[in-house]
Formats: structure tokens, sequence, C-alpha cells
């Protein structure tokens, strides 16, 4: 050990030397700077600091904010003698590192060329046939984490034939677990925790938001020439369990993702210039992104969730084909009965397909890990019909990139009957409502962060609301089988105006309601019933709060034109104020992919009508 010390300090003090002016050249070379993954300070564009707060990860004991003393110790490393054990040598710590350092240094090739790193090698087995993909996960409102989806990379090797054994780098968020959803939004969005990469199989992916969280999985495969792919793979080992600090709006998983890919020379991946950055923000800057002159997208890749591939399969059956499978769950019939048997063979596959699909579906979020009674007996059916697949039509669904932009603003003009005529500004930094929801996003529902409006009349400011938070989680129970029956819930926390006719009664609340929704016919018509209410400080119209019953009604045929109807009956708390009601009927039609057109009627004792113009950014 002391003597490779020495000889480390040896290479060290004689490097400058030899190459003293090379050496501050490269340090300040954008690609080093990405390596080291620093960032310039808000007060001294000269000073730099790295994201990465991990001592390990630094050959230098101020590497994190000296790029020239990084660069040179890690030369240092990289030149000194072989060590017993290879992955504790910096070829095996810093391969990437390695690789750049041995194209800028000619005259150092040979002493840099690679060592085997049995770590390495085993986790990522690189050939010239591997790949990557970036993975995105639906948004899932059961998870804070997960409210705006989620992005991991994926390293396809393609000479296995499984792609679930496939390798992924996932980042997050690091001790999260004993914190409850407001702790751990607060903490997210204030820097609170710490984030990093770590290793996981695609299979526990695959599970998780496929079977578990039945979210949809899209995969967007990547166009790279093998030693871009390598290059990008051996700096995924240099971060991968190292420690950032993580914020829930711009330093998430999309952001730190796409700053892996940027590491090469020429890729722009993240939206520049975003004060927030979201997935669905990558993946639509993916779209317009090129290595090399060619589009750096080469395919994307749809891996539906069991909930998508129960609801295609079950909307492929006819009214007679469904009667069979509910009778079958509610044991009217037994599988194995002649109502079944005498059916053709394709309708037979399409049946017990529908039902194993239902019977995956209904794991209860896979918190039941012992197959049920009933899933093994229709897998039983299924083995024994002849081989073959049931006539079933790909499942058709827009990827999550061909979306609107995530923010809104909206520049609308308002009538009141008592206080005339206003102008009104809304933003909305993100995400969607039940009459803009898009790919990837829960239909029906609603989602929405620092959701501002103001109004404007005779020079006088009125804050209409403030939601800090507005969450709509809605069921759609195609099937309306047992397990499958459209539960709900809402909650929303902020700012608002008791009454339309009052010039202030702003008050705080939390609102929350529990649901019950139904899909009618098709997709373009979707009804809910709730019941739930609302606390907040003493006030002249509700009193400490109320309790509600109320109804919703979506109507959206198409991504170009769609209703929102509600209306609700409000019973305070306090039998000192009366019951009265609130109803709400919006009309959105699409300009373009960037623009909208609303008329919104708001009515309670009084009421409010507004016609604007939303461009989304």
């Amino acid at each position: 050990m002391l003597k490779f010390i020495c000889t480390l300090f040896l290479c060290a003090s004689l490097l400058p030397c030899a190459y003293g002016n090379e050496l501050v050249a490269l340090a300040k070379q954008p690609t080093w700077h990405r390596l080291l993954h620093y960032t310039a300070s808000a007060f001294n564009s000269a000073a730099v600091k790295s994201s990465i707060h991990s001592p390990e990860f630094f050959a230098a004991s101020d590497g994190a904010s000296n790029p020239a003393s990084e660069l040179k110790a890690t030369l240092a490393a990289l030149l000194a003698p072989a060590t017993a054990n290879p992955d504790e040598h910096a070829k095996c710590r810093f391969p990437a590192r390695r690789i750049w350092l041995e194209k800028q240094l000619p005259a150092l090739r040979p002493r840099l060329a690679a060592i085997h790193c049995p770590e390495f090698t085993d986790w990522a087995p690189i050939n010239e046939h591997t790949s990557l993909s970036l993975m995105f996960a639906n948004g899932y409102l059961g998870n804070p984490a997960s409210y705006y989806g989620h992005i991991f990379l994926k390293i396809n090797n393609q000479k296995n034939n499984e792609r679930l054994i496939d390798q992924t780098l996932n980042y997050g968020a690091i001790e999260t677990t004993q914190d409850d959803p407001v702790s751990y939004i607060v903490k997210g969005i204030t820097g609170g925790y710490d984030g990093g990469f770590s290793p996981i199989d695609f299979f526990f992916h695959d599970t998780n938001y496929g079977e578990n969280e039945l979210r949809d999985l899209w995969e967007y495969r990547l166009r790279l020439p093998p030693e871009e792919v390598r290059f990008i793979i051996s700096h995924t080992w240099e971060v991968m369990r190292k420690r950032y600090v993580y914020y829930f709006f711009h330093d998430n998983c999309a952001f730190r993702v796409g700053e892996l890919l940027e590491v090469i020379e020429g890729i722009s991946a993240n939206p520049k210039e975003m004060p927030w950055i979201i997935p669905q923000s990558l993946l639509q800057q993916l779209m317009h992104s090129t290595y090399k002159g060619e589009s750096l997208l080469d395919k994307r890749i749809f891996h539906p969730s069991r909930q998508s591939r129960l609801y295609h399969r079950y909307k492929q059956l006819n009214t007679e084909q469904r009667d069979l499978v509910s009778s079958i769950i509610e044991r009217k019939i037994r599988l194995d009965g002649p109502e079944l048997k005498s059916r053709a063979i394709d309708e037979q596959y399409a049946i017990i397909d529908t039902l194993i699909d239902y019977h995956q579906f209904r794991k209860d979020g896979g918190k039941v890990q012992q197959a049920s009674p009933a899933y093994l007996t229709a897998l039983n059916a299924r083995f024994q019909l002849p081989p073959g697949e049931s006539a079933s039509a790909p499942i058709a669904a827009d990827p999550p990139d061909s979306g609107k932009a995530p923010s809104w603003t909206q520049l609308a003009v308002s009538h009141h009957k008592t206080r005339g005529e206003a102008l009104s500004l809304r933003l909305r930094p993100a995400y969607y409502d039940p009459l803009d929801v898009s790919s990837g996003q829960a239909r029906h529902g609603g989602l929405s962060m620092g959701d501002l409006q103001l109004e404007m009349s005779h020079s006088n400011f009125r804050l209409h609301h403030l939601d800090l938070i507005a969450i709509d989680s809605m069921n759609p129970a195609v099937t309306g089988l047992p397990g499958d029956q459209g539960v709900g819930w809402r909650l929303r926390v902020g700012l608002e105006q008791e009454r339309q006719n009052c010039k202030s009664c702003l008050t705080s609340r939390v609102q929350a309601d529990y649901s019950r929704g139904s899909q009618l016919g098709s997709a373009a018509l979707f009804t809910a019933l709730h019941v739930g209410g609302a606390i907040q400080p003493d006030s002249t119209y509700d009193g400490f709060g109320f309790v509600r019953v109320g109804a919703t009604l979506v109507f959206r045929p198409s991504s170009a034109f769609g209703v929102h109807l509600k209306h609700e009956l409000r019973r305070p708390v306090e039998k000192t104020y009366s019951t009265n009601t609130h109803s709400t009927a919006e009309v959105r039609i699409t300009l373009s992919k960037s623009h909208d057109f609303r008329a919104q009627l708001e009515r309670d004792q009084s009421s409010r009508f507004s016609l604007g113009i939303g461009t989304y950014w």
C-alpha cells in the first residue's frame, strides 16, 4: 500500500511538468465538466461545484469544486500500478473518465489502456449488440414521487432473448419510506432528500409498474453507435449509488437521466432554460434531438399494463361473451361447463385470456403474492386448449411525447352579475385537468400544483384561487366486473373565494372526497358521484367547514373538444349556516397543439362567466 501511495504521489507531481498546459485546457472542456457533474455557481460564474457530494466519486480532496485538481488526481490514479483487486483501481472505478482521457492524451494511450474489471463487466456485459432505452412509466396518483410519471435507463443486451433480465439504472430520492405524502412533497420541493442511481433488473420494473401499479410502460430505444453506448454505460457505473441533492421539480429522475445522455458531446436531452423538468418534457425534447445528423430516437415500444391488456381484451368481446365472463367470475356457471365448451375455439381463447388478465388484475396491487385458485383454474383451462392465440387487434395508444406541453397560461375576460367585467390571468405550472389530459396521464383525472388565477377589474386585483395541490384520481371502471368499480378520490389544498358575489372572502381550505366513477359506452363519456367535504378557518359563509355530495360528468369525444360539468350540494357543519349549491360548466376547444379556447360558467348564489385563450409551454 505504501508503495502504491508513493507511486501515485510521484505520478501526480510529475504530470504538471509533462502535461501542465494540456491538463489545464482539458480541465476546462465541457465533457470533463459533464463527467464530474459540475454546475456554475449562481453568484460566481467562474466557480463550479459538483452536483454529487459522495467523497468516493472524486480522486482529489477538493475535486468537488476544482476541475483541474480533480483531472490531475484522476489521471495520476489511472496511471498508477495495478492493484491486487482490479475493481479498486481507478480504471475500474472511473471507466468513462479513462475512455475520455485515453482519446485526449494520445501519448499516454498504452498506459491508459483498459484492464479487466470483474464487477463492471458482470453488471453490464457490453457487446456490439448492446443498446440503450429510456423507459417511461405513466403517471401514478397513488404515490407523490410518480405523479408526473417516471423515467429510467435500460441497457438492452440483445444477445439475450429475455428482456426481463436486462439491467436498468433508476434515479430517485433516497430514504423516504418513513415519510407521509405531505412530508415527501415538502422535502422533495425544498431539497430535503438525497437522490441517487441504483441498479435494478428490468423484471422488477415490469412487475411493479405493469402488474402491481397497473401503469403502462413506453420504451424509447436510442440510435447510438456502440462506442457511445459503451461511454454512457461506463459513466452510469461511475455515478451508481453516489449521492446527489434531489429536487422534485428539477433535479429529478428526468433531469438526471438526461444528464447521462448528455455526456456525449452533441446530444441535447434536457429542455433548456426551464424552471422545472418533468419526464414528459424530456421525451418531447428527445423527439427533436439528433446525433451526427440523425434522429436520436430509433423506435418506440409500448409495454401495456395488466389493466390495459384487460380493458383491451374486454372491449373486443361482444355482449354475449361479456355476460359469459361475468357469469364465470360470479360462479354462476363453471369454466368447464357446456356454455364455454360449446363455443368456437377462437371464442374460448378470447374468453379465457380475458379471465386470466382479470384475475391478475385483481391481485390487489401485488399484496397477494400467491396466485388465486380462480386464476389457476383459468390458466389450467387455457392449457387444455390446442396451442394458439386469440385474434386480438394490437393495442392502440398515443405515446406520451405526442401530448401537449406540461405548463399552461390563460388570459380571459369574465363577466360577473354584480362586479361587472374583469380580466383574469391564470398560470398552471403543471400538469393537466380532465379536459386536456393526454397520453401518459390518468384519464378523466387531474393533477396540478401551484395553479394560480388573478382577476383585475376597475384597478382592483382579486385572487380567484390558488391551488397548492389538486388531485382528481378517477377510475374509469371499463368492465364493471368485481374489483373494477370505479373507486377514486380527490384532494385539494389551497386558497379560494367562498362565494362569487363577495368582494373579499378568501379562505384557505383542505378538501377531500371519495368518488365512484363509470365510463359509459365509449371512452368519451365519464360520470362520477362523490361525497366528502372541507375544513377551513372560521369564515363568513361556511364556518369551519362543510360536508358535500356531488356529481361530475366529462364528455370528451376527441382531444379537440370536451365538456366538464360539476354540481355539488354543500352543508356547513355548523347549523347556523345555510345549505348551498355550487355548479361549474366548462367547454374546451383545441385551437392547436399549443393553444386552446375555454368557456366557463361558475354559479353559486351568483354567477361568473368567462372566455379565455390558453397557451401550453
